[in-house]
């Protein structure tokens, strides 16, 4: 029984990596495709929260050169405002996803206008991108708009 092992493990290191395994296959469609640059107003990117969680789902070294430490305004809708474990408040926008959200941190812990948001509303949040945690966008130093 040692032997079968010793003769397998021999064979896969003389052998090397299969074709297959030294290069991963990519779609034909992930190739091509690239994030589209944010709409502006005022000089201010304006993305709902859907296009950003899209942005970084699809390609997210693209999604990080276009919103990563830049201020944007992201439109979404409430889908909770929680509590990190720093003890900031975080609102999360549904992005249409059972299990994805955008995770908007705000800038103050006590924000007076975080009274105004409700789950299930829709609110703007003028934030700076923090790129992803998991495939989950993350903002930060946000405010409510």
């Amino acid at each position: 029984m040692i032997a079968m092992f010793g003769v397998a493990g021999a064979s896969a290191v003389l052998t090397g990596a299969h074709p297959t395994e030294a290069q991963p296959v990519v779609p034909a469609p992930m190739r091509a495709a690239a994030v589209p640059p944010p709409a502006t107003t005022a000089g201010t990117p304006r993305v709902t929260a859907t296009e950003l969680w899209a942005a970084y789902s699809l390609d997210a070294l693209s999604a990080d050169r276009s919103y990563r430490d830049r201020s944007l305004v992201v439109t979404g809708t409430v889908r909770s405002v929680d509590r990190n474990y720093e003890g900031d408040m975080v609102v999360r926008l549904g992005t249409g996803d059972a299990f994805d959200t955008v995770n908007a941190t705000l800038a103050a812990r006590n924000d007076s206008a975080l009274a105004s948001v409700a789950k299930g509303s829709t609110v703007s949040l003028i934030c700076v991108g923090h790129g992803a945690l998991m495939g989950a966008p993350q903002l930060a130093g946000c405010f409510v708009k």
